[in-house]
């Protein structure tokens, strides 16, 4: 049966536990597709567990994660015109869970990615952060934009579907970010220790602080503490006057004086 993720207070009153995930690559067909290839990474909150299963998985679409931190992001490749290799990089659900994934292509063009956790095991350890990958072979329009529906299953019939959609665009290859979830990055951080650093929550939020609250914190020298993008959820961003001036221009941009995702 599934367990409950501890509350906040809970959390303060104890450590965190480590919580890991396999990566086998599960193989399956789906409607309108011919193969589709799954692998997941382990809980990235999770370290020894992460370097364990560094040699197993590697992300298929993103080349490089440096100025990633603190986002959530679908990438692709188009490969040939019946491949395409998808990365769906820091998302969040249960520690301790083993994802199965497949897809399917609608008869309206929608690639439809599930994700989901055939046990019902998790750990009550708060939220993970995993990154996702999809090679999938099939008919596929190439040099169009995409438009992309995924589920989450943490445990069919017992617990909600975490529906979210997402497009690939009509490049061979790109990148689309957002913020990542906030509750997942402080755990993330506090784990990590990366509490006050580019994109993570600021020192004094929550889980990198006294596990209240709060729209204000400080950051590491040279970044600034902003809760714009939502109440009691501040991160540490960079200042800028342009777009050169943020970590990478293709998933960041300078807004309003930060470096702020494009969405």
């Amino acid at each position: 049966m599934p367990t409950r993720s501890c509350a906040w207070v809970g959390l303060l009153l104890g450590t965190l536990a480590a919580c890991g995930s396999s990566d086998d690559t599960n193989t399956s067909t789906g409607p309108g597709l011919q193969k589709v290839l799954f692998s997941s990474s382990a809980c990235k909150k999770d370290t020894a567990a992460r370097q364990m299963m560094a040699h197993r998985y590697g992300l298929l679409a993103i080349d490089s994660e440096a100025g990633l931190d603190g986002l959530r992001c679908v990438a692709w490749q188009r490969v040939a015109a019946d491949e395409v290799k998808i990365d769906l990089y820091n998302f969040d659900d249960a520690c301790g869970a083993t994802w199965a994934g497949d897809s399917a292509l609608t008869a309206n063009g929608t690639l439809e990615l599930h994700i989901d956790n055939p046990s019902c095991r998790v750990a009550s350890c708060g939220k993970c952060m995993y990154d996702w990958s999809f090679d999938i072979h099939g008919k596929m329009t190439a040099d169009q934009a995409m438009p992309v529906a995924i589920a989450i299953d943490t445990c069919k019939a017992q617990q909600s579907t975490k529906l979210m959609s997402a497009s690939l665009g009509s490049e061979a290859k790109g990148i689309h970010c957002t913020l990542a979830d906030y509750g997942a990055l402080a755990w993330q951080a506090a784990s990590a220790g990366t509490c006050g650093k580019l994109g993570m929550p600021c020192t004094g939020s929550l889980l990198c602080g006294t596990g209240g609250f709060t729209s204000t914190g400080t950051c590491d020298t040279g970044l600034t503490c902003d809760s714009s993008a939502a109440d009691n959820e501040p991160v540490c961003l960079l200042p800028c006057t342009n777009d050169d001036d943020c970590p990478r221009t293709d998933v960041w941009s300078c807004q309003a004086g930060l470096c702020r995702p494009k969405g």
